[in-house]
């Protein structure tokens, strides 16, 4: 009976971590003051560039100035899904009989940015397929801008145009003072103002401006509680490139044919927005 007894408490026990793992924890950092919403266009295939994708990203500005958010619109959305999903204690339920399924679409890139603007950093939280999550740092010291004399209005907005070089990519961006927020999309910073449009010379990564707003309801700056890996920028793309060859050499092989169609799309993401780790 005592051994029954134990084995009921474990299983009790292990029913309710198992029901805490499938509610999404947020830990939160500031109230959103902003959001600014950019449509990324990109060009993931160099033996195609002829073929282009578009997805939407959601910049969000903290209400005291301390730290921003840089995120898929849609990974947003399906965060806020799963957490009321989580919330009314319907999640795991859905989960464990197959019944989830989000109404959007993964983003293009499941990135979170954030960057911190007393400490100057920029901490990204990005995941390596079929390795996991992992986060690094660096230093907004990382963009050194060229500010040009070249001006343009870009929704309405006076534009400057600026020029930096920045993971392997020399960038165009045009910024508004009309704006005087020191931020703008992905990585970018450190302009005296709001970049409003940015690419590479190439055309590859594109990212513009569709809007700015503050938010109707309350929102916060967030990121997602879960396990990940503590690097360093240069070993993060180590890791990267090495999990890339080992896709492209066949390396890694897998019955399932699922699994095999999403390395095949792995593998053709050939053209990452940094190709190097500067």
């Amino acid at each position: 009976m005592k051994k029954l007894l134990i084995l009921f408490a474990f299983v009790l026990l292990a029913l309710n971590v198992s029901a805490q793992w499938w509610k999404p924890q947020h830990h939160l950092y500031d109230t959103v003051e902003y959001v600014v919403m950019y449509e990324l266009t990109l060009r993931e295939d160099t033996t195609h560039l002829e073929y282009s994708r578009t997805d939407d990203y959601m910049l969000s500005i903290g209400k005291n100035n301390i730290i921003s958010s840089f995120r898929g619109y849609n990974s947003y959305r399906r965060d806020m899904e799963r957490k009321k999903l989580g919330d009314e204690g319907v999640l795991l339920e859905q989960m464990q009989t197959g019944q989830y399924h989000s109404k959007y679409l993964p983003s293009v890139h499941k990135f979170d940015i954030f960057k911190e603007y007393e400490k100057r950093i920029v901490t990204t939280i990005d995941h390596i397929f079929s390795y996991g999550m992992y986060e690094y740092e660096e230093p907004f010291d990382n963009f050194i801008w060229q500010i040009t004399s070249e001006t343009d209005t870009i929704h309405n907005y006076a534009c400057q145009k600026a020029i930096c070089d920045f993971g392997g990519r020399t960038w165009e961006a045009w910024f508004t003072m009309e704006i005087p927020i020191s931020d703008g999309p992905y990585k970018f910073c450190g302009l005296p103002g709001l970049i409003i449009n940015i690419a590479d010379t190439q055309d590859h990564y594109s990212y513009k401006f569709l809007s700015i707003e503050k938010p109707s309801e309350p929102m916060m700056i967030y990121e997602v509680v879960e396990d990940r890996i503590k690097t360093t920028k240069k070993e993060f793309f180590k890791l990267r490139d090495r999990n890339k060859i080992s896709h492209s050499i066949g390396a890694v092989s897998y019955d399932d044919k699922a699994v095999q169609r999403a390395i095949e799309y792995e593998k053709s993401k050939n053209n990452p927005i940094e190709i190097i780790d500067n």
